[in-house]
């Protein structure tokens, strides 16, 4: 039977601090990894910026500086972003674990829906949070059912802020992306009909024709095609939203504690969810409170758990249960277990699942007691792939694959091979390795390539010369690299080139400049109306108009004439000293103005 490469990632420790375990999603900003904080003893999520990204000055610097941007926001809705950093070849952000459940997870994609006080109660908790993140310049762009968590005290937070977005999106979504986002929330949470991202036009009307209509055209004007005739930010929505909360009938709903459970769609409902939904329960829960109690005692007594009523009870068996799994049957214990987690490997079991625990399945356990789970990493022995022939930058990611995290490279002449080309391998290709010892790569013999981004250029020039590797420069603009620092190079850190090989070292010449303003007609050539009034062409004859107020240098400013007729905030010099006008004035000189409507400056 084949065994499943694990996650090159799984089981490594950013800084000494962050040990990431199963991935959980991947995307534009990279892959997404529950973890431990050693250093804070808690559940955290750690994004790792994708492999191929890492020496992309421009990407890890949007990354970083995204990460950091959202480290400042603050409100109860937000998931907080804790850290980030860059670890050798790991770029990385840390965020809040957010106990609860998704949306998504709770409506199980179609067949329940939300009542619309709940559900405006729950839109209005979103558009809160993202009203705080859109006043600080941040949109979140991915809003969707999977990234709003309600937990079981009646918080509705907003997590998945994307840390990268497409390359083709350079400037980034707008603020109405996520009014639109929130409006295809809304109609899904209302009618229990989830909707693709680039929908528009939703009427609740479509699926429940009693709808309301000021429901109806709240959701619809989220939607609209159009983003000019939508509301402008999360804050707008939110302040229509909470009026068409206010006109309902009834209070709002309190999320902890009113029976706010999604309701089962009439029309077309799944037979398993027209059932009696019982009493009270939370906001995310999907099944009524004594059909769950019943269902949960069922399956406790049919996986042998054997529950005892003085602050004990019997650990089960969790082996082959994914990580998720495991913590939520020892939370359904109700004993305040400390769950911890480390890596193990396994020949049995797959990778990312529970392969045993300490104390083992069948012990008794007592309330607030320490349960140690070991997550497989699969077998210890695996089999080197084939990597003869391939640069050693392939082989590495190769070795990573299949789980192989060290490699050892050692230099060969070859005459038949080009330099960086993997001559051999140790173990040899096919036979097992173990993943705890390096793998021995043989390479022909050359000069490696170092990681020149960053430097400044004469710096990055020595560094190749004194490896006998020539530089070719190119300058570019850059918006984030300073001028004189290196953008970019090619190949990439790593490769193996023969002596004398070139490298392209791209040099930021700075952002692109801005253009100037062009000159107007009327700058350029004053009427005569105006009696020579023009001015900045002035030379201190006594035709000119006057400087502006924000001129940087007082003696800038033209003579006072008195045919001229000059505008407040227009500057002059007169006897030595400059003055700016309060109001419009012709004729009268400063300094002897009756009406104070020369501002004395000071002296030129």
């Amino acid at each position: 039977m084949e065994t499943p490469a694990p996650d090159p990632l799984f089981g490594i420790t950013l800084h000494e601090r962050y040990i990431l375990g199963k991935q959980l999603r991947s995307g534009a900003s990279g892959t997404v990894h529950v973890a431990h904080d050693l250093s804070a003893d808690q559940t955290v999520t750690v994004t790792v910026l994708h492999p191929w990204l890492v020496h992309d000055h421009g990407a890890v610097h949007a990354f970083l500086e995204r990460a950091r941007t959202l480290e400042e926001l603050r409100h109860p809705g937000l998931a907080r972003i804790l850290g980030h950093g860059r670890d050798d070849d790991h770029v990385y952000a840390v965020t809040e674990y957010l106990q609860g459940e998704t949306l998504a997870h709770t409506l199980g994609g179609g067949g329940l829906r939300y009542p619309p006080h709940v559900a405006l109660t729950i839109a209005a908790g979103v558009l809160a949070a993202l009203d705080v993140a859109h006043g600080a310049g941040v949109v979140h762009g991915e809003l969707d059912l999977d990234k709003v968590v309600v937990d079981g005290e009646g918080g509705v937070r907003v997590t998945g802020f994307p840390l990268l977005f497409d390359a083709e999106e350079d400037a980034g979504p707008e603020t109405h992306t996520d009014v639109h986002a929130a409006g295809r929330l809304l109609y899904t949470l209302m009618t229990g009909v989830p909707v693709d991202p680039d929908a528009h036009s939703l009427r609740l009307s479509s699926a429940i024709p009693e709808m309301p209509s000021d429901l109806d055209m709240l959701v619809a004007n989220a939607t609209d095609p159009n983003p000019r005739y939508r509301p402008r930010d999360a804050g707008r929505y939110l302040t229509v939203v909470e009026q068409v909360l206010r006109s309902l009938s009834g209070p709002p709903a309190d999320l902890a504690a009113d029976d706010t459970r999604p309701i089962p769609v009439i029309t077309d409902a799944p037979e398993e969810h027209r059932r009696d939904r019982g009493g009270p329960v939370p906001l995310w829960r999907r099944v009524p409170v004594l059909v769950g109690a019943g269902v949960l005692v069922l399956a406790l007594f049919a996986a042998g758990w054997a529950l005892v009523p003085d602050g004990r009870a019997e650990l089960p068996d969790l082996v082959g249960a994914s990580a998720e799994d495991a913590e939520e049957r020892l939370a359904a214990l109700g004993l305040e277990l400390t769950v911890r987690f480390d890596e193990a490997y396994s020949d049995t079991v797959g990778p990312g699942a529970v392969a045993d625990s300490t104390p083992s399945a069948g012990s008794t356990v007592e309330r607030g007691a320490e349960v140690l789970l070991w997550v497989s990493a699969g077998p210890q022995f695996v089999e080197v792939p084939d990597v003869v022939g391939g640069t050693e930058n392939e082989a590495r990611d190769a070795l990573r694959q299949a789980g192989f995290t060290g490699t050892e490279v050692v230099q060969e002449h070859s005459a038949e091979e080009p330099p960086g080309t993997v001559l051999s391998t140790e173990p040899e290709a096919g036979r097992e390795g173990d993943r705890e010892e390096p793998v021995v790569l043989h390479v022909s013999e050359g000069v490696i390539v170092p990681t020149l981004v960053g430097m400044a250029q004469a710096d990055a020039s020595a560094a190749l010369a004194a490896l006998g590797l020539t530089a070719e420069v190119v300058e570019e603009h850059h918006d984030t690299v300073i001028a004189g620092e290196v953008s970019g190079q090619a190949p990439e850190p790593g490769t193996i080139l023969p002596e004398g090989g070139t490298v392209a070292v791209t040099v930021s010449t700075g952002p692109e400049p801005e253009p100037e303003p062009e000159e107007t007609e009327e700058e350029a050539s004053p009427s005569e109306d105006e009696g020579g009034r023009g001015g900045r062409g002035d030379h201190g004859n006594g035709g000119g108009r006057g400087g502006r107020g924000d001129s940087g240098n007082p003696c800038d400013a033209p003579e006072w004439n008195g045919d001229t007729v000059y505008d407040e905030g227009d500057r002059v010099r007169y006897q030595g000293r400059e003055y700016e006008a309060r109001w419009w004035i012709q004729g009268m000189p400063p300094g002897n103005d009756q009406w104070g409507v020369w501002e004395d400056k000071g002296s030129c």
